[in-house]
């Protein structure tokens, strides 16, 4: 049986780069001090969610915890190794000329050991529309840690069940965890962001890491806020506010994901 406990940061990002990365690290200093083994930030937390604004948010994916402290990626390197932790979340990395949303993960000795470029680039409402600056990843990503299975996905990833069932128990290589770090709209996450994470679960039959972005009213498009993790069976396990910096923490279980694939053996039925 692996037990993993894990922290979904939430982040009440600002246009200060500067504060943004030192609150990140302060938030895994206190996940870490919680006992988190894993430690999930948002999608592009270091700097104002924007299609406009990406560009200025760019940076090359830090190798190690040996990298220039100055960037997202580097923040996450140093605190993985810093506590012995795995630590993940969003920036916008640059790559032979390319933008991708990009969620590097980082482990316990703050080397990168896997990379997710978002797969699904959102559009909505007329409100974003990211593949008019970003290119769209390609390859699924999961990973071990502490014996757990982690599978990423990436905010609107969410609304493609059929491309998640890739880390379910129908995949060929199922996750226990599905960590999707969200710079989730509030006008939409009112509605949707609580049902889609829960869906999730419940469809991959996993636990699923939800950290978004912290609510914001000045601006022109406050995201949701409300980081979560949500257990295989569909409960919240933890739940954060929606406009303050803040953590959300759980165990994570795999005795409790078998439990949950036997009660109901969706892996039995035929396409």
């Amino acid at each position: 049986m692996g037990v993993l406990r894990v922290a979904a940061v939430q982040l009440r990002v600002s246009r200060d780069r500067a504060s943004n990365l030192r609150r990140a690290a302060e938030l895994i200093d206190a996940a870490a001090a919680d006992g988190a083994q894993f430690v999930a930030l948002p999608e592009c937390f270091t700097g104002k969610y924007g299609v406009d604004l990406f560009h200025g948010h760019r940076e090359a994916l830090a190798a190690n915890a040996d990298a220039e402290a100055a960037s997202g990626s580097a923040v996450l390197a140093a605190a993985a190794k810093r506590h012995g932790v795995v630590a993940t979340g969003g920036v916008i990395e640059e790559h032979a000329g390319k933008l991708y949303n990009t969620m590097p993960v980082y482990g316990p000795d703050g080397a990168l050991v896997a990379a997710y470029r978002k797969v699904h680039l959102s559009r909505v409402l007329g409100i974003t529309s990211e593949s008019d600056v970003l290119e769209v990843g390609d390859e699924a990503t999961a990973f071990e840690s502490g014996g757990v299975r982690v599978g990423m996905a990436c905010c609107f990833d969410l609304r493609f069940p059929e491309w998640l069932r890739r880390h379910g128990p129908r995949g060929a290589a199922p996750a226990d965890v599905v960590c999707a770090p969200s710079a989730f709209l509030d006008v939409t996450g009112r509605d949707h962001w609580d049902l889609l994470l829960r869906r999730t679960a419940l469809d991959g039959q996993a636990f699923v890491v939800g950290p978004n972005v912290a609510y914001d009213p000045e601006d022109a498009v406050p995201l949701h806020g409300r980081s979560a993790v949500v257990s295989p069976w569909g409960d919240v396990l933890a739940q954060c506010g929606a406009d303050a910096d803040d953590l959300a923490v759980a165990d994570v279980r795999t005795d409790r994901v078998a439990e949950v694939r036997a009660k109901l053996p969706l892996a039995d039925w035929a396409e």
